[in-house]
């Protein structure tokens, strides 16, 4: 009975021996993914800390937003060369969209604004018209830039400040859209803006549009693919160290209190743990560039005909049964940098 029972703890040790080397090895392989060195060591359990000690408050804590309204068209907005917002329906937005994560620095910002037609939109929800394949005489954007000096304090309307009011181009004499007939037409204006924080984040990042592009494209999908596996495996320390240094720009530029970093970091964790997760086929996507070029991601085409659901949308995406919803579709936002004298193959998410 002796022999047996030290028998069974000896093979008792050995699996946990054996389950701990195994445990090891896949939080090791974790972490082979591509981070800045001054993150290697995040987790998610010291997630909020760190981040905390990161962010700065101000005595003034400026927030700016964007109001847009469109007619006949649908269309994107890009802030520094940084996609904000899309928008392809046809209602009109009433909330401000906020825009502080894409503004780096106080000084001149860029706000590009991309226009599509209108499609089958007015056929699929009014059951009438044709379709428009182009933008028409009457299709217009209006663009306001608004300023909040405390929004974390209160963001009445009382309190908004217009920075500038936008109208899209017409031709010259007339009150016609300079784009009429077009397939897609785009166009920047700049604006000004003041911030007390100065963020690096991509703008010292290497131009990734002189690159092979094979090469670039090659690794763009491995690390897409090793970043599908961090969802399959749950593995919610590598999400949380991957995502850090993009996350710590949006709390820095939004001034996040311990709360907001907290439901952040709940976010994060839910979207690991959704259940019964299928993803979508990462062949045949192609890189698109923000950031000027230092910047890349793969996404859908923004361009129709595309099946509406994926119009825009990271080429990294999964379905998952929702337990409230039922079936539902998730996209990881996976944008990525290249710091300067660094190689392709440390290609990551922004930190």
């Amino acid at each position: 009975m002796k022999k047996r029972a030290a028998l069974l703890l000896s093979l008792s040790m050995m699996l946990v021996s054996c389950a701990q080397k195994t445990k090891k090895t896949l939080k090791e392989n974790s972490i082979m993914i591509p981070v800045s060195e001054k993150y290697k060591d995040i987790t998610a359990d010291n997630f909020v800390n760190r981040m905390l000690t990161e962010v700065k408050h101000y005595d003034k804590e400026p927030r700016y937003f964007i109001r847009p309204v469109q007619n006949n068209c649908v269309f994107e907005v890009l802030v520094n060369d940084i996609r904000t917002y899309k928008d392809y329906g046809l209602e009109v937005t009433a909330t401000p969209i906020s825009i502080n994560h894409a503004i780096l620095k106080s000084g001149e910002q860029t706000l590009t604004v991309r226009m599509y037609p209108l499609g089958d939109l007015l056929k699929d929800n009014y059951d009438t018209g044709n379709t428009i394949t182009t933008l028409l005489d009457n299709t217009s954007m209006k663009i306001e830039v608004v300023k909040y000096d405390a929004y974390n304090i209160s963001h009445q309307l009382s309190d908004e400040k217009t920075v500038l009011t936008h109208y899209s181009p017409t031709k010259e004499g007339t009150k016609k859209f300079i784009g009429s007939g077009l397939p897609y037409y785009e166009y920047t204006f700049s604006f000004n803006a003041e911030v007390p924080y100065s963020i690096e984040g991509w703008q010292n990042s290497q131009d990734l549009t002189t690159f092979d592009k094979e090469e670039l494209e090659a690794q763009v999908k491995k690390y897409y693919k090793q970043v599908k596996d961090i969802y399959l495996t749950e593995d919610i320390d590598a999400l949380a160290r991957i995502n850090f240094g993009d996350y710590l720009i949006i709390a820095k530029s939004k001034y996040y209190n311990k709360q907001d970093i907290e439901e952040m970091l709940s976010s994060l964790k839910q979207k690991a743990k959704y259940k019964e997760k299928d993803f979508g086929d990462l062949e045949e996507k192609h890189p698109i560039f923000f950031g000027n070029g230092k910047i890349v991601s793969f996404r859908h085409s923004s361009y129709e005909p595309i099946d509406e659901r994926l119009r825009g949308e990271s080429a990294l995406w999964f379905k998952y049964n929702d337990e409230e919803y039922g079936l539902s579709g998730y996209f990881p936002s996976v944008e990525l940098h290249l710091p300067q004298g660094e190689s392709l193959e440390n290609l990551r998410m922004i930190d």
